[in-house]
């Protein structure tokens, strides 16, 4: 019994002989990794900047106005670059369907916005580069008028589109520069276009509306989607709820920078027949770029 009692005890100590200086070094090296996270955490605390919600991200959305003829403009918030970019595209603009080509205009008119953004989407595609999701928004002139707000308004100089001889026949011959809310903006745009030949003229003169209102009231990216949470009923869209919010954050984020540029351009377009059009490749290159 005694042999067995110190054998038993023999043993123990052995093993804690054995299991002490392997505990011992544990317990250092973790300690030491705490000391250097709090190092880390304190370093970053003083001298690191916070990142706002919403910096890191990019949105496109093609934004529709849903009447007789629709209007079309890709919009891109990009806020690392602290950029909103928009780029009109003809109604007749051709993009690839499964029976051959369709228009932007005829395939939302037959089977809504959101099918012609994938069409959209697979003509400027390439097997090269991903292209980032692309979203749509559809609303009429009015609840677009709506979500602006009936107080904003915008300056355009139609100088900058028209020629004298153009300008003269809707009224700014002596004086260029148009004044207009937005409930006047879709009639702007209509007299603009009225005096334009080529679709790609036509597109760019929404882009110039569309441009002003945004560069004048910079507030506007930042209240727009809670404007479109209040009028939901009178829009379609592929946004989630959960989609609007990280937007929203992006163009919160956005509307606080000195930095922000707000500028549209231009995708070139040639024609194809029928009065259709199709993209160049720099058209092609202009929307692949919006979109990466």
């Amino acid at each position: 019994m005694r042999s067995r009692t110190g054998v038993f005890w023999y043993s123990l100590g052995l093993t804690l002989l054995l299991l002490l200086p392997v505990i011992g070094v544990t317990a250092f090296f973790l300690h030491q990794r705490q000391q250097q996270d709090e190092m880390r955490q304190a370093a970053a605390e003083r001298g690191g900047l916070p990142i706002e919600q919403g910096a890191q991200d990019s949105w496109c959305a093609l934004l529709v106005v849903q009447q007789e003829q629709p209007g079309f403009v890709l919009v891109r918030a990009d806020g690392p670059a602290q950029k909103v970019t928009l780029c009109a595209l003809p109604g007749s603009l051709q993009v690839n369907a499964p029976a051959g080509t369709t228009t932007l205009e005829a395939c939302t008119l037959s089977a809504g916005p959101g099918r012609a953004v994938q069409l959209l989407g697979q003509t400027v595609a390439t097997g090269e580069t991903a292209l980032r999701e692309l979203y749509y928004l559809a609303a009429t002139p009015d609840c677009w008028a709506d979500c602006v707000g009936e107080t904003v308004t915008a300056r355009l100089d139609t100088a900058a589109l028209l020629t004298p001889a153009e300008r003269e026949t809707i009224g700014y011959g002596e004086d260029p520069v148009a004044e207009v809310g937005a409930a006047e903006a879709e009639t702007l745009v209509a007299q603009l276009q009225s005096c334009l030949q080529t679709p790609g003229e036509q597109a760019d003169a929404r882009a110039a509306v569309w441009e002003a209102f945004v560069r004048q009231n910079t507030d506007l990216l930042a209240a727009l989607p809670e404007a479109w949470r209040s009028y939901s009923a009178r829009t379609l869209t592929d946004f989630l709820a959960t989609d609007l919010g990280a937007l929203e954050q992006t163009l919160t984020y956005l509307t606080g920078q000195p930095g922000l540029t707000i500028s549209y351009c231009t995708a070139r377009t040639q024609a194809a027949g029928n009065g259709e059009v199709t993209l160049t490749d720099a058209g092609l290159n202009t929307l692949r770029e919006m979109l990466q």
